[in-house]
């Protein structure tokens, strides 16, 4: 019962979060600007208008009902088309990203307590927390580099870093989005390991002269699964961010990118131009899709914890 109360609780938030976002995907953004005479700028001025807001929501909806779709954009293509085919390329790369970033993560996390009991400690979560404290753009950046560099010396054959039509782009793209998930799933694994270490039914596993590795595996793991499963949905949010960001700047046409094109109205204007979004629809669409995948992966995330709550801790030993 709990679980279904969690489930409907957000589906709920999320409805209510759609509708806010495209409230204001649909805020109307007509400007007066105030020029002198001779046509010089001066200002801009902003008015809300709710019988404005009102009308682009009734424009939307109309145009939607008679065309049944969500228009063209552009002579070849409808929106609907293009929506299906970048939402395939990102979550080519998302999907296979968050595995990797979250299972690897935890082996990570397993790797570094295993070396902090050893005067290899600093290895193991030195590398976690030094990834960690670097921002993963600046990674990108440096592994970039390494990988021209590599080629130009003859030490790494050619890797196609920007596009999205070779298989090498898809590759790169995985291993961008899995960098801050795995060093950040190493850090909480880690953390939740040595939390349980201390407890009494470790204690107790180890008196009974259980192997070190059984304990870790059967035992620790097992209680503090919670705890790391908690954060699937952190891991998903920051991936998400920034798979905007990496699209763009590696000219991956997925999703993130049209997204980016469809919201960002640029760093200059004319005098006498609207502000409008050039394709409000495009951009509701993709909100839609993102906020859906987190509503997902959140009840995906609930099922799991509900399923993973411990019983008597007795019984494991």
């Amino acid at each position: 019962m709990e679980l279904v109360k969690g489930i409907l609780k957000s589906v709920i938030i999320w409805a209510l979060a759609s509708v806010l976002i495209v409230f204001i995907i649909l805020i109307p953004r007509d400007v007066s600007y105030i020029s002198t005479d001779a046509g010089v700028f001066v200002d801009v001025e902003y008015e809300y208008s709710f019988e404005k807001h009102v009308a682009q929501f009734v424009s939307l909806y109309t145009f939607i009902i008679e065309n049944k779709s969500l228009g063209n954009f552009s002579p070849d293509y409808t929106v609907g088309e293009i929506i299906i085919k970048t939402v395939k390329l990102s979550a080519m790369t998302v999907i296979p990203a968050l595995l990797f970033g979250y299972f690897l993560g935890i082996l990570k996390g397993i790797f570094d307590h295993r070396l902090s009991i050893s005067k290899w400690g600093f290895v193991g979560k030195g590398s976690t927390w030094f990834f960690l404290s670097l921002p993963d753009f600046f990674i990108v950046i440096t592994l970039q580099i390494i990988l021209m560099d590599l080629f130009h010396m003859g030490l790494a054959p050619h890797i196609d870093l920007f596009g999205s039509d070779d298989r090498d782009n898809v590759i790169m793209q995985i291993v961008y989005l899995t960098i801050y998930p795995l060093f950040y799933m190493a850090a909480i694994t880690s953390s939740a390991i040595e939390e349980e270490t201390g407890k009494d039914y470790i204690r107790t596993a180890r008196s009974k002269g259980i192997r070190e590795k059984m304990i870790v595996y059967r035992h620790i793991l097992a209680n503090a699964r919670i705890k790391i499963i908690r954060h699937f949905n952190t891991i998903v949010l920051y991936m998400l961010s920034n798979l905007f960001i990496i699209e763009r700047f590696t000219d991956y046409r997925g999703a993130g990118y049209y997204f980016l094109n469809a919201v960002y109205l640029g760093p200059s204007f004319a005098v006498g131009s609207n502000r409008n979004l050039a394709m409000p629809t495009l951009a509701i669409a993709y909100t839609l899709i993102f906020t859906a995948f987190i509503l997902i992966v959140h009840i995906i995330s609930l099922v799991a914890v509900y399923k993973s709550t411990p019983y008597d801790l007795g019984d494991k030993l």
